[in-house]
């Protein structure tokens, strides 16, 4: 029976971004269903609203996720124990995002327009690039280089060299290259924003990904068990 050896290789590059992620999330509560999905379709207005006041494309305004769902609170009986809950209106969850370009004025103009026409948003800023699929690429030749140099000590360690390759497992998977740099908490401090404050630097996005490679193992002369 022919010998292999199974080695997991690990690719890992930096990847300079080159898009500025805005999610904006948004929670309210109303009295009718109507006028929750009356709120989530003003505020996607407002958003597209925004972006074509900055001369950018209004379709860049993407919704990620819109649930409205009942809104549930506590009753209590008149000692104060509590009883279970009851529906007292809707809730509506609702967040959009935006990728720009890394520009802190535009970047700064898109969120005083989000704390000034969207009530109760929360804005996250990250960074993550435009074409993930090179760095996907870089990544798995890395990877697949690393198994080969880690069978290669492991074999001859063990007495053999590496023969031909029996089998390679990739299991693909979308590779995230994302980093949060900031959150913007309240209408207020979004309509407070400059852009100084919104000078931020990001660091290099490190992503790896994995590859499994199966090799057959040549015993040398003399080590023939």
């Amino acid at each position: 029976m022919e010998k292999t050896i199974k080695v997991t290789g690990k690719g890992t590059i930096h990847v300079v971004p080159d898009v500025t992620r805005l999610t904006v999330e948004i929670h309210n509560i109303f009295n009718t269903y109507e006028e929750t999905y009356a709120n989530a379709k003003e505020n996607a207005g407002w958003m597209v609203k925004i972006l074509e006041y900055n001369q950018i494309d209004g379709k860049l305004a993407k919704t990620k996720r819109l649930d409205i769902s009942d809104n549930m609170v506590s009753e209590y009986d008149e000692d104060g124990n509590h009883i279970g809950y009851k529906k007292d209106g809707y809730k509506l969850s609702q967040e959009l995002k935006i990728d720009l370009g890394m520009d802190n004025v535009l970047l700064n103009k898109i969120i005083k327009g989000v704390g000034k026409f969207i009530k109760n948003a929360q804005i996250d800023i990250g960074y993550t690039v435009k074409d993930p699929r090179p760095s996907q690429l870089k990544m798995l030749e890395r990877a697949v280089k690393d198994a080969h140099e880690k069978a290669r000590i492991m074999a001859a360690a063990a007495g053999c060299t590496l023969g031909d390759v029996y089998s390679i497992d990739y299991s693909h998977e979308d590779i995230h290259i994302y980093s949060q740099a900031r959150n913007i908490h309240s209408v207020e401090e979004a309509k407070a924003c400059s852009p100084e404050s919104l000078d931020i630097t990001p660091d290099d996005l490190a992503v790896s990904d994995e590859v499994n490679v199966v090799w057959y193992l040549i015993p040398e002369r003399g080590n023939i068990n």
